[in-house]
């Protein structure tokens, strides 16, 4: 936009000359000249071209009706000193936006003001918030080269820079942990929905490469029984859910546990059920965050040590490993696990082999451990799901999608501003949420 626009006279005029140029060309490259094969791509790109001119007269009027007055945070006066040409970077296809700003400076500290730009929220590198936005995006999404290269370039038409998403991202990064570790805000008096019927918490880890090794993420997912909702061919899903994973510690976990958990809209009163694969820092983070909890020993985990034990002790898919795995499967399911467990003592001290009289007390200890949280019929009857696939699933979307791809490595930093920014965005609804508080 190299022209000064302060009328709508002026502006409509300015709209309608890249419309008319626009329409002349249009006409002479399809209808006249026959090159309908791309017609849609190369439009698109005329096309932002027309949209940034429109939208360069419409900031260059805006920036001449506010004009540039007032004090400075020093107390000096601000006045106009002259009119400068700024690149806005947008999301239209093209970016760049041409806009003729009113530029002010204070007459006692010499800092320099464009109202205009400060009234855009525009960065420090002239970028929209919503190309901001969605380049943090592209950047949760995909790799930093691809959301460069393939989401922002090839689909968006756009260009940020590989550095730039990555920067992005630490800053965000930690303004979504910060949102993780705060309790939801609730408009006064607003009504909340009522439980219909228990609340799940499922606790669950994950492996990422940072710093040279292998290091645990833990994650919670939690929602409503309301939530799961039946779709096609008798599959269910979340139609909502809170996602919360971190690096460290349980405690680290546990500070986000339950304001996550009150975004989801459980309260002390409701009771909770706890679902996780029996490591013991799961049941003493649930002990410490939710006094009304039921523990249930996911059963998919359940069903993995016993199969991986009847493989020791019967073979690869043998008949008499598929048997002995029924048999033990089928007492756990109806609530006999004392039964499971005195078959396994007695098989241990009948085991000549170390190996497989290691297996079998292994899992006899895991059962013993965890004998009050496999009473599935119990559960079932009570009308309580028994296995954890939304956390195992959301583990899936949030650390592997995108941190976990071959030759991947992270940096604490990186690695930590990726997992808030994945939780928020894999917490239904939280993006937006996210977005609306950072731009106020």
């Amino acid at each position: 936009m190299d022209e000064r626009v302060t009328t709508r006279a002026e502006f409509d005029e300015v709209v309608r000359r890249l419309a008319t140029a626009l329409g002349e060309v249009v006409w002479a490259q399809v209808v006249e000249q026959g090159k309908t094969a791309a017609a849609d791509g190369w439009l698109r790109a005329q096309g932002g071209a027309m949209l940034r001119g429109m939208l360069g007269a419409a900031w260059t009027a805006r920036s001449e009706r506010l004009g540039v007055s007032g004090r400075c945070a020093c107390g000096g006066v601000v006045g106009f000193r002259q009119h400068q040409h700024w690149a806005v970077h947008t999301i239209l296809p093209g970016r760049d936006v041409g806009v003729e700003v009113q530029y002010g400076q204070c007459e006692r500290c010499h800092r320099g003001r464009v109202p205009v730009l400060a009234e855009m929220r525009v960065d420090e590198k002239g970028f929209t918030e919503g190309l901001q936005e969605l380049a943090l995006l592209a950047g949760v999404m995909e790799p930093y080269q691809a959301s460069h290269e393939e989401l922002l370039g090839r689909f968006a038409g756009v260009s940020v820079s590989a550095e730039k998403i990555e920067r992005l991202v630490a800053q965000e990064g930690q303004r979504a942990e910060q949102m993780l570790q705060a309790p939801p805000s609730r408009e006064p008096g607003a009504p909340r929905a009522a439980a219909r019927g228990p609340c799940y918490v499922g606790i669950d880890g994950g492996m990422i490469f940072v710093e040279g090794r292998w290091q645990e993420v833990k994650l919670g997912c939690i929602y409503q029984a309301r939530d799961r909702v039946e779709v096609s061919g008798g599959r269910s899903e979340l139609i909502a859910r809170q996602v919360v994973a971190v690096r460290g510690e349980p405690a680290a976990l546990g500070a986000r546990l339950w304001p996550r958990a009150k975004a989801a809209g459980i309260d002390e009163r409701e009771e909770v059920v706890v679902l996780g694969d029996g490591a013991p820092w799961i049941w003493n983070l649930a002990a410490e965050h939710f006094p009304r909890r039921v523990e249930i020993l996911d059963w998919y985990h359940a069903k993995e040590h016993v199969s991986a034990t009847a493989r020791i002790l019967y073979g690869e898919e043998t008949e008499r490993t598929a048997q002995w795995r029924t048999e033990q499967l089928d007492r756990l399911w109806d609530d006999r696990v004392e039964e499971v467990i005195a078959t396994l003592r007695f098989l241990g001290a009948h085991q000549r082999s170390a190996v497989k009289r290691k297996a079998v007390e292994d899992l006899q200890r895991y059962l013993t451990t965890n004998q009050n949280r496999m009473r599935y019929r119990t559960f079932r009857n009570a009308g309580y799901q028994i296995g954890s696939g939304a956390a195992e699933s959301a583990i899936g979307h949030v650390v592997q999608q995108r941190m976990k791809r071959s030759g991947m490595r992270w940096e604490p930093a990186g690695a930590d501003a990726m997992l808030a920014l994945r939780s928020v965005y894999r917490s239904i609804g939280a993006w937006d949420t996210f977005w609306r508080a950072r731009a106020a």
